[in-house]
């Protein structure tokens, strides 16, 4: 076998399995497969012209990422997180955030700005769809200059388990418009390298919108009952 023929790279396919739990991590952050709502293997085959097999295996990998949990004799359901869970991970975000924040000011540069700005200015826009994306890549534009891969990764299944409840909240209120003004306020502090202010503003960011949340989120659960 020739080197050249050696070193052609292969390509890469998504598998069966990736592209399943693509389509049903989508519907439930969309909130086309609401809280609660049971995932029948048998039917989400049909509807997906795949096997069983493939169904089961994607199903269990949303129940790693806390989308989805699996139930005895019942088969999956699209995992509803208690208002506690919610807090604790609005908690969690305030932490890791607030420390990567620390961390990447001091490190950013003129390119990170306009970055974060760019994203910034797309929300800005009123465009409730993408909110929930657009958020997290903000947040997360901020942090990159830190450096921390593992710290990110860790925040960014946190963004994905709470990411269908902001898309809520946005929905039903006018929550954009205060936390564009609110992210306004922390760039600006970032570009001035006020690291004691830019934490503080972002803690207060975090939790501001955990409080709104759930209040948002009691409301249309209640209702429901």
């Amino acid at each position: 076998m020739s080197k050249s023929r050696e070193r052609t790279p292969k390509l890469v396919r998504h598998s069966t399995v990736d592209i399943v739990s693509r389509e049903l991590r989508r519907r439930i952050l969309t909130g086309e497969l609401p809280e609660g709502a049971q995932l029948l293997q048998v039917q989400l085959g049909e509807e997906l012209g795949v096997s069983r097999i493939p169904i089961r295996e994607a199903l269990r990998q949303l129940e790693a990422e806390g989308l989805v949990t699996i139930q005895s004799h019942k088969g999956g359901v699209v995992s509803v997180l208690s208002v506690p869970e919610i807090e604790e991970l609005f908690e969690l975000r305030a932490c890791l955030e607030t420390w990567l924040l620390s961390r990447a000011i001091p490190a950013m540069t003129s390119a990170h700005f306009d970055d974060a700005a760019n994203i910034l200015a797309q929300m800005h826009e009123g465009e409730t769809g993408h909110w929930g994306e657009l958020n997290q890549r903000f947040h997360e534009a901020l942090y990159l200059a830190a450096g921390r891969s593992t710290a990110m990764k860790f925040l960014h299944q946190i963004h994905r388990n709470i990411e269908r409840y902001v898309r809520l909240q946005v929905t039903f209120t006018s929550g954009w418009q205060k936390a564009s003004q609110e992210h306004q306020e922390i760039l600006e502090l970032c570009r001035q390298r006020d690291v004691k202010s830019a934490m503080a503003a972002l803690d207060l960011h975090i939790m501001n919108a955990c409080r709104d949340l759930i209040s948002c989120l009691s409301d249309l659960r209640e209702k429901e009952h």
